[in-house]
């Protein structure tokens, strides 16, 4: 039996000293532009953001590394005005416009990116395309969350897209630590979403779109009736960035198991001058908006226990930050908004 065991180890010692590592090739691609984001009618600045492909820290923090630097970014609308977005020299990635162009409703405009390396990309014109207002805005709660919900009227006779982007205002308490500046570890901080929040007219041509969830809020258990300042915008987009972020989120929402395709380039709005096969990572928008703000007092408005539907709620961690509150959250400040309307 001894004898048996000593021929097992010693087997074992020849077949480890015949393995050769090996080297796999890894993927290593180089760096392609990525541009986010769009104009709107509302007042200027606009803001651009310009970077290469790469490894971000701290979610969506764009690093120095990863800026695009010294590009040359130029608007220009079908009356021929034209303004140009300046580089931020506090954050290399924010490209903006200044105070005095302002866009409009029923005007269409291109980008022009001229890049440090000599390449151009370009936008197609887009038509800014006038958006139906918000006529109400309001809450219900569950759990763990404030719902926030619109109705609004669909125009009559037109095909339209629309998308809705919204934050909250909250309050917010840590569990102490360093760091957390003037505010310790209790501050006002923004809430939003990853979620893409888009619809199509298809089925709904003219009539009245009722109860659509645009918002979660999160409730801090440590201040449950703490109020929560809501901002909501109903934007017109077209064809072209519907089916865009309709496979951005397809992709962002799999649930990777082994029957999912595989994820692909999403092909946006933003090409190579001189080459129709160069793309840009992105897609820069055009969109009418309307605006609607609500606050809301937890302690005032009914519990629900409907499920929620056409959007999915942020997932809350399980435990508190051990830090300030300033460096846990994205912090509004010290004090809740003095107007909200």
């Amino acid at each position: 039996m001894k004898r048996n065991i000593l021929f097992i180890i010693f087997a074992i010692l020849i077949q480890l000293s015949c393995v050769e590592q090996v080297e796999l090739p890894y993927r290593n691609e180089a760096p392609v532009l990525v541009v986010d984001g769009e104009i709107t009618n509302e007042n200027p600045p606009y803001n651009l953001r310009l970077s290469y492909s790469g490894k971000f820290v701290s979610g969506s923090i764009i690093t120095s590394r990863l800026a695009v630097n010294g590009a040359r970014v130029i608007l220009t609308d079908d009356a021929g005005n034209s303004v140009r977005f300046r580089q931020n020299i506090y954050e290399p990635a924010l490209y903006q416009t200044d105070n005095e162009f302002k866009c409009e409703i029923g005007r269409s405009y291109s980008l022009r990116i001229e890049m440090p390396d000599g390449k151009v990309y370009i936008t197609k014109p887009q038509l800014m395309k006038g958006v139906p207002t918000i006529n109400t805005i309001y809450a219900d709660k569950i759990k763990d969350f404030v719902r926030t919900y619109i109705d609004t009227k669909d125009a009559e006779n037109s095909t339209d897209y629309y998308r809705w982007k919204s934050f909250s205002i909250s309050y917010k308490r840590t569990n102490g630590g360093t760091g957390g500046g003037a505010c310790g570890p209790s501050c006002w901080a923004y809430n939003q979403s990853d979620g893409i929040n888009i619809s199509a007219d298809t089925y709904i041509n003219g009539k009245e779109i009722k109860k659509r969830l645009v918002h979660f809020s999160p409730i801090d258990e440590a201040v449950p009736l703490s109020r929560h300042y809501i901002e909501v915008k109903q934007m017109s987009i077209s064809q072209e960035a519907y089916l865009f972020w309709q496979q951005y989120e397809d992709q962002r929402t799999r649930t990777g198991s082994i029957f999912d395709p595989l994820p692909s380039t999403i092909i946006g709005n933003i090409v190579n001058e001189k080459d129709d096969k160069d793309f840009a990572l992105g897609f820069f928008g055009v969109s009418g908006v309307s605006t609607k703000r609500l606050t809301v007092d937890p302690s005032l408005i009914s519990s629900s226990s409907e499920p929620s539907f056409g959007l999915l709620p942020p997932l809350i961690p399980s435990e508190k930050p051990v830090v300030g509150c300033l460096s846990a959250y994205p912090g509004y400040g010290c004090t809740p908004p003095v107007t909200w309307e």
